[in-house]
């Protein structure tokens, strides 16, 4: 896909340009034992993106106020359903450390993405859905999942490229 991307942009037929998608789980969404929470990210119409990288940051809340959760991995599963393919990324839910990155020694908070073995196309307009379960006894108030690449417009504009 890469190798097809950038024959296209030297020839002037698309323009790539870095972009990141994300979606918030917010106000206690993600409470342990409720089976699952999905969010959309939905995909703009102007051009398809192609995905390099994912993180994942999930607070919890120390005297009401949200604070990174950087002590431990949050007991939390991922998976994702590309609506444009009609696709599941996965064949069953994977643990955030597994797929959304982390720092060195803990995980799944972000500070370090996952790289995806090969780019994730999502064509224009579609909707990539998240599903995160919580495994665990926290509730995270808040818990960020970035998805993180670049569109590819049409070059000089006009909408998403043929590919």
């Amino acid at each position: 896909l890469l190798e097809m991307l950038y024959e296209k942009e030297r020839n002037k037929e698309i323009t790539i340009v870095p972009f990141s998608y994300s979606t918030q789980f917010v106000n206690n969404a993600v409470v342990a034992g409720s089976g699952g929470v999905t969010q959309s990210i939905s995909i703009q119409a102007d051009s398809h993106f192609v995905v390099r990288y994912c993180n994942l940051t999930s607070y919890s809340s120390a005297a009401g106020n949200p604070i990174v959760v950087n002590t431990g991995a949050p007991a939390l599963t991922i998976n994702f359903f590309d609506t444009g393919s009609g696709r599941n990324m996965l064949d069953n839910p994977q643990a955030v450390q597994n797929l959304c990155g982390g720092v060195a020694a803990i995980g799944g908070n972000g500070n370090l993405p996952f790289i995806f073995p090969e780019p994730w196309l999502l064509v224009a307009s579609a909707t990539l859905q998240i599903t995160l379960a919580n495994l665990g006894v926290l509730t995270f108030p808040r818990v960020d999942v970035s998805m993180v690449g670049f569109k590819v417009f049409n070059f000089g504009g006009g909408g998403a490229p043929t590919l």
